[in-house]
């Protein structure tokens, strides 16, 4: 009997033995298949996200660029050109016709002297004048897109009590925007 304890001893000792091997092995070989699991799923939630960022900077790229397009086409249908100060008679003379189709009388048109800008040079032009108030005020206000390069900087228009009811004294103070001057050439220093 005491065999049989004796090998029932050693053979308990055997078995707790290869169990805790057994747990040792299945630690050592689970634990990373689960860690690696773990981080595999991390990775592909990375990846989907990072797949979804990209998708959406595709679609706003795609916007972006059709912005682009509708105002590169913008830009070319609203395009001035530019005179030159020299033409400074011309264009006061086409205000005064555009002025006179509208059966407005021009008393005075005085335009100061030119200032440089970065882009382009501006030609203040003051014009004062009478005709009927609706006419002014039409004409003062269709001005920008009979001539573009014209912007109001001020305006005023008072009707006249003097007169006929529909009758009205202006001021209108414009800005020509003409093409730069060219800048003055310097002399070269003398040697």
């Amino acid at each position: 009997m005491d065999q049989i304890r004796l090998n029932v001893s050693v053979d308990l000792a055997g078995v707790a033995v290869m169990l805790l091997l057994t747990a040792i092995v299945s630690v050592g070989a689970i634990l990373p298949v689960f860690t690696a699991r773990v981080a595999h799923r991390a990775l592909e939630e990375r990846l989907e996200a990072g797949r979804m960022e990209v998708r959406d900077l595709r679609e706003q790229r795609s916007d972006l660029e059709l912005n682009l397009v509708r105002l590169e086409n913008d830009l070319k249908e609203t395009r001035v050109d530019v005179e030159p100060v020299a033409r400074l008679n011309s264009r006061i003379s086409r205000l005064t016709e555009s002025a006179f189709n509208r059966k407005l009388a021009l008393d005075r048109v005085a335009p100061d002297a030119p200032q440089r800008a970065a882009k382009a040079t501006l030609v203040p032009i003051r014009i004062e004048g009478r005709g009927a108030f609706l006419s002014s005020r039409d004409w003062i206000s269709d001005l920008r897109s009979e001539f573009p390069d014209i912007a109001v900087a001020g305006f005023q228009i008072a009707r006249d009590n003097s007169s006929r009811s529909d009758s009205a004294s202006f001021s209108f103070d414009l800005v020509w925007y003409a093409a730069p001057s060219a800048p003055t050439a310097q002399a070269a220093p003398k040697k």
